[in-house]
């Protein structure tokens, strides 16, 4: 006979208390923001991270404890792996390695990131069985029911965070942004509404027939912990989705959608219960009360995307030429095809699409999002992808996509108890899936994503995990060693990736609350400057710092202040090639140090130059180039330059007025009026029009075209009805 032994406790408790961690990673890190800093990604990044650390430390300590490595894998973990080592090719060969690793500002989907989101599904397939999915699911809906509550709450203006909003309609929650907010959301109501349906109908009366035997007992017993879940269940998805209601993300919608397709696919015998058709009559109710209402209208941003791709549709091209028309994303993927065309393996490296994507950027996607405008992300997934990690990345990311699929059909084959928490993780799937073709991704979105995939493997995971044992850590001293090495390089990384980028955002924060104000200029470029030293591979940083000094020296052209701001921008050009800000205000500097008959203005040229190479559709270093040009009398190239700074921005006024005193300064009036007419078939009905029009009309009046000056005037009238020049000239 043989003696069983006993279970190891202290095994036993890190493993809840790992399980628990993990819970509270899903519980807390959507819900997570402080208000002393810009990025709320950061703040959620090191949330995350200090949460994962502990984790991993404690499974350290627990196998340093037993001796011995319990490892739950899979066939499907290589399809991971697989993926992880595309994106670290594409990291190693980005056009800005650092960037790639870390994150674009705001962005921070780099390689870092995307090894959090893989160690926290390992860490799901490891802690996680079938038994302890519902409790996963679980924490997500209450995630969400928080989040959900507080995005009503700010809808009826009782929030006392100010939240930056998009709109007066559209709430943000605690994820900064409406779109995150929906996205999240999305996940809390498949979840919630499949824990629904597996509660009403456990407890449906005809279920305690069976069990008690008689109708009779089925009425008169007194109502479970179980039957109250149900009821539990539809209050939490009512509160979610009147959260949901207020974020107005459309792709949000259509997630939800997709996600519910599925659900009543395959479980629409469990919808068709009384308690499950009364749930959706109140969300139906609630659907209809917010479409009424035309600040909170649903239907009426989907009516207006449908209105923009008519548009697009039906315009032809001989149709105000040159301005675009259609949803401005369509020519944001526009351009971030070039950026894929042009590097097809392994794409510019991962999350760099912020810096490489002004070289890309089409005339239509500068006039349709602002000439100022830098794409983050492609507001589609595989474009993402493609743009970062080339084909290599998106033939990966679509195998291991296929591959889970493959195992969650499986799973959902051969485990009929585990069907409708198989039908909530596909659901939450597909609405991600969905979401991201059309929304850029959060934080929040995508750890719940890799939490899925690792559940599915979790669902799938029948037999014994693999024991891998450690005979030379039965060594006292080397079990010492060990954890002294994991606390010291926990410790590092908590300093390097949590506390200095935290502390950095705060100062910039600061900082950017200061620069507005003369007196304290001088704490302000004191926090911008400490933003650039605890976290020196941040650009915005310093994109700051040098943007301060050269609006410092124009104020006071002094030869110190210059020679800051040169050396700042050259930092900030080493760091990024790519940077035209950098490279503008280099050739700023060297424009002012000419002022002071310290540098030849010909030594402006260059930086100006490289600037229209990595922004081409910037009027920014077109104008100043022009400037430059003017100066030195080279009027046709002055011309050529002021004419580019309005081809994506007609109402760039600087440009305009500098564009007139050019040929002002020539006495070419008759050639002006030619250029001007060829500028306003850009966009000849719009008020940005407007100061063109009236150089136009300065230039007849100068020949004395009175009729032509009248005629113009009456345009100018109609698009801006109070404009003096077109009263003093129609009288």
């Amino acid at each position: 006979m043989s003696i069983k032994k006993q279970p190891d406790k202290s095994y036993d408790y890190l493993n809840k208390a790992i399980a628990l961690i993990l819970c509270l990673i899903v519980f807390i890190v959507p819900l997570y923001f402080g208000l002393n800093m810009n990025s709320l990604d950061i703040q959620k990044f090191a949330c995350l991270h200090v949460l994962m650390l502990i984790i991993l430390w404690l499974w350290i300590g627990q196998i340093v404890l037993s001796g011995k490595i319990r490892l739950v894998w899979s066939p499907w973990c290589y399809l991971v792996l697989i993926y992880v080592g595309v994106n670290v090719a594409a990291t190693v060969c980005s056009v800005n390695p650092t960037v790639s690793f870390f994150g674009f500002y705001g962005h921070h989907e780099g390689l870092l990131s995307l090894i959090s989101y893989v160690v926290l599904f390992f860490i799901i397939i490891n802690f996680i069985d079938r038994l302890k999915i519902p409790w996963v699911l679980t924490t997500v809906i209450l995630s969400c029911v928080v989040a959900g509550s507080y995005g009503v709450i700010q809808r009826l203006g009782l929030d006392p965070v100010k939240w930056e909003l998009f709109n007066a309609g559209r709430c943000p929650s605690t994820f900064g942004n409406p779109i995150g907010f929906g996205n999240y959301l999305s996940f809390g109501l498949l979840f919630g509404f499949c824990l629904y349906l597996l509660w009403v109908n456990k407890f449906t009366p005809s279920s305690i027939i069976k069990k008690k035997g008689i109708q009779k007992q089925a009425i008169s017993s007194p109502p479970s912990f179980g039957q109250n879940l149900k009821y539990i269940y539809g209050i939490f998805l009512i509160l979610m989705y009147l959260g949901f209601c207020t974020s107005q993300t459309r792709a949000s919608y259509l997630g939800l959608f997709g996600g519910l397709v599925l659900i009543f696919g395959l479980s629409w015998k469990a919808v068709l219960k009384k308690e499950v058709l009364v749930i959706a009559g109140i969300i139906l109710i609630i659907t209809i009360g917010f479409n009424l209402n035309p600040e909170t209208s649903m239907f009426l941003r989907f009516q207006q995307a449908a209105s923009e791709l008519t548009t697009k549709a039906t315009q032809h091209e001989d149709e105000v030429k040159g301005q675009p028309s259609g949803p401005a994303r369509f020519f944001i993927w526009n351009s971030v095809y070039r950026i894929v065309k042009a590097n097809p393996i392994l794409g510019t490296g991962l999350d760099t699409l912020g810096i490489v994507y002004p070289q890309y950027k089409s005339i239509e996607s500068a006039r349709a999002e602002g000439a100022y405008a830098v794409a983050a992300s492609a507001h589609n997934e595989l474009l993402d992808i493609a743009a970062s990690s080339g084909l290599a990345g998106i033939f990966s990311y679509l195998c291991l996509l296929v591959f889970f699929c493959i195992l969650w059909i499986k799973v959902y084959r051969s485990s009929p108890d585990q069907r409708l928490y198989l039908c909530a993780i596909g659901g939450g799937i597909i609405a991600h899936l969905i979401q991201n073709q059309l929304s850029p991704t959060g934080i929040a979105d995508s750890c719940a994503f890799w939490v899925m995939l690792g559940l599915i493997v979790s669902s799938a995971a029948a037999s014994e995990p693999r024991i891998i044992r450690l005979n030379w850590l039965n060594d006292v001293l080397i079990k010492i060693l060990v954890i002294v090495a994991a606390v010291a390089g926990g410790l590092i990384f908590l300093i390097y990736m949590v506390i200095k980028p935290c502390i950095a955002d705060f100062n910039y924060e600061q900082g950017t609350l200061l620069a507005g104000n003369t007196e304290m200029e001088q704490q302000a470029i004191y926090r911008f400057e400490r933003a650039v030293e605890y976290n020196p591979y941040e650009i915005q940083y310093m994109r700051e710092v040098a943007a301060f000094y050269v609006n410092k020296a124009q104020v006071s052209l002094q030869k110190e202040t210059m020679d800051k701001t040169i050396k700042s921008a050259q930092t900030l050009i080493k760091f990024n090639p790519y940077d035209a800000v950098g490279h503008c205000i280099m050739g700023a500097s060297y424009y002012l140090l000419n002022k002071i008959g310290e540098s030849p203005l010909s030594l402006a040229l260059s930086p100006y130059q490289q600037a229209i190479k990595a922004d081409p559709f910037n009027p920014d270093p077109h104008n100043c180039l022009g400037l430059v040009y003017l100066e030195i009398k080279d009027y046709q190239k002055a011309r050529k330059e002021f004419k580019d700074a309005l081809q994506s921005d007609i109402s760039y006024s600087v440009a305009v007025n500098n564009l007139h005193r050019t040929y002002l300064e020539q006495g070419n009036i008759e050639e002006a009026i030619t250029a001007y007419k060829e500028l306003l078939k850009i966009a000849p009905q719009v008020v940005g029009s407007v100061l063109l029009r009236e150089k136009l009309v300065d230039a007849y009046l100068r020949l004395g075209r009175q009729d032509e000056a009248k005629k113009e005037c009456e345009v100018i009238k109609r698009l801006d009805p109070g404009n003096a020049v077109a009263k003093q000239v129609i009288g």
